[in-house]
């Protein structure tokens, strides 16, 4: 590893279902706090871009690696879940014990996850920023597959996917520097405006953990895992003021559909704020804001990240007129 990209940062003891994990963490910065959330195989470093601009806007800020990826704990013995992951953020906010109410940034199942904690915590979280939010953990949703389709995904995903003797391999396969490479940079993941950070140090940032013991158990694990509550299942539930930046040709999450359904309702949510002359939502047409960013694919905070601070700051400095939660003592 290339002595600029650092892994390990600070470290908090998660306990769980009666065993502790040791949770990576990074901070930087004094004011208000903000939380970053990773996606599917990715960590605190893929925030690259958004520490130093937020510490110079005046944040305290703090990315997470959740359970099984990055420099966190790789239990293989865990059932990971959206639940899982919301609950280690819900308990990791608790234990700052910060006295101002945060706001939670993620990008991909990281969006997801800001979603849920939002729910969990309603008087510490002022607002949400959701890059590209997923609709789901990586799962399809059995509901939302034809009847004659289900059985053959069931067997995708016991045999192929998580089997003993095919899952290996196909982690071995997925991981190697060629393939990100390729999936992030000519299959569209980044879209035109962002490939050109496709770069030595994103690849060693996403690649390194994939080397760490217990890795290839959680890819698997979170790969055909349970899907999760839906966002729009959530999002009626809320009471604080949501950002949605989204890359438009993002091959995975679409603006207008993806690769799971409620990620296409979701986006409907702020399009309709948006659009209506009547508001047709019970929230003030500020409250939930979409703003759509052509030529960028599913991880927007990198791939332009100077527009996206720029937006991202502009919108934090305006939340707390708009909500303000009274922290939990």
């Amino acid at each position: 590893m290339s002595p600029q990209v650092r892994r390990f940062y600070e470290s908090f003891a998660w306990k769980y279902q009666g065993e502790t994990y040791n949770i990576n963490y990074r901070v930087e910065g004094k004011g208000p706090p903000v939380l970053l959330i990773h996606g599917f195989g990715a960590n605190v470093n893929h925030f690259r871009y958004q520490f130093p601009a937020l510490v110079q806007a005046g944040y305290r800020v703090y990315a997470v690696d959740l359970l099984g990826f990055g420099a966190s704990d790789k239990p293989s013995n865990v059932p990971y879940s959206m639940e899982l992951f919301a609950e280690l953020l819900r308990d990791f906010i608790v234990a700052q014990k910060q006295k101002e109410p945060w706001i939670v940034a993620g990008n991909s199942i990281g969006g997801l996850c800001s979603l849920m904690v939002a729910q969990l915590l309603p008087n510490a979280v002022q607002g949400l920023v959701l890059f590209n939010c997923s609709g789901g953990m990586t799962g399809f949703r059995y509901e939302d597959v034809p009847l004659w389709a289900r059985p053959i995904l069931f067997v995708v995903q016991k045999v192929f996917i998580q089997g003993p003797f095919f899952g290996p391999r196909f982690f071995e396969n997925f991981r190697t520097r060629e393939n990100v490479q390729t999936i992030l940079s000519k299959n569209g993941v980044y879209g035109v405006n962002g490939v050109t950070n496709v770069d030595e140090e994103l690849l060693e940032i996403l690649l390194t953990p994939a080397d760490d013991e217990g890795a290839c158990d959680v890819f698997l694990s979170v790969f055909g895992g349970p899907p999760g509550p839906t966002p729009e299942s959530i999002l009626p539930t809320l009471q604080c003021p949501i950002l949605a930046l989204w890359g438009q040709d993002d091959p995975w999450t679409p603006y207008n559909a993806g690769a799971h359904p409620a990620t296409g309702l979701e986006t409907f949510y702020f399009q309709k704020n948006a659009e209506s002359e009547t508001n047709a939502l019970p929230k003030p047409s500020y409250f939930w804001q979409l703003d759509v960013l052509p030529g960028v694919g599913h991880c927007p905070h990198d791939e332009v990240p100077d527009i996206i601070n720029e937006k991202m700051i502009a919108w934090m400095g305006q939340a707390k007129s708009w909500y303000s939660p009274k922290v939990s003592s």
